[in-house]
């Protein structure tokens, strides 16, 4: 064996897991190298003052503020998934009451679109909402998508796009709303 083996033997041993076998290989080693043998007597010295050396207690409240920190970061851990799982309740619940609110909306625009009473500003408010309608839709898509196991990956980023491109088109529509309105407020 070379020292570099033997090294790693007299570590085994100073743990108390050579085998017997191993344990003659080393002292037989020793016994031939000057070079492992002063090795060996520095490692057992080393070891020897660990196991020597007092135990040091933990300073006094250790435990309590180790286990306040323990308490405090399991506390807002909780707190963050309490918080997301809020959020993702109240997307829900609001995806799924909208599309109702929304066609209420739409119900009183029908109404009330030819009535020469109804303003233009109720008029613009009325179309952003049904314009909301087909977003509403997206955002539900999405989080189906997410929600279901099948296909996640292509449905996912297809929603994404979808709530993308309606986002994009709402922007676009409201901009045409105000650049309207604009229009009929200069001319009087």
């Amino acid at each position: 064996m070379n020292c570099q083996e033997i090294g790693q033997l007299m570590s085994l041993s100073l743990d108390d897991v050579l085998t017997t076998n191993k344990a003659r290989q080393l002292q037989m080693h020793l016994y031939g190298c000057q070079s492992c043998q002063a090795k060996w007597i520095s490692m057992k010295r080393v070891s020897q003052l660990f196991v020597d050396a007092p135990l040091v207690p933990p300073p006094t409240g250790f435990a309590a503020k180790v286990s306040q920190r323990l308490a405090q970061r399991e506390a807002h851990r909780r707190g963050v998934w309490g918080g997301v799982i809020l959020l993702v309740g109240t997307i829900s619940l609001t995806a799924l009451a909208l599309p109702a609110i929304i066609g209420a909306f739409m119900a009183v625009e029908q109404l009330f679109s030819y009535s020469p009473l109804l303003s233009h500003g109720l008029q613009l408010i009325l179309k952003l909402i049904s314009i909301g309608r087909p977003l509403v839709k997206a955002g539900w898509l999405g989080i189906t998508t997410l929600l279901s196991s099948f296909g996640r990956p292509i449905l996912a980023s297809y929603s994404l796009a979808v709530f993308a491109l309606t986002a994009l088109w709402v922007r676009l529509v409201s901009g045409r709303q105000k650049g309207y309105l604009r229009a009929r407020l200069a001319r009087g």
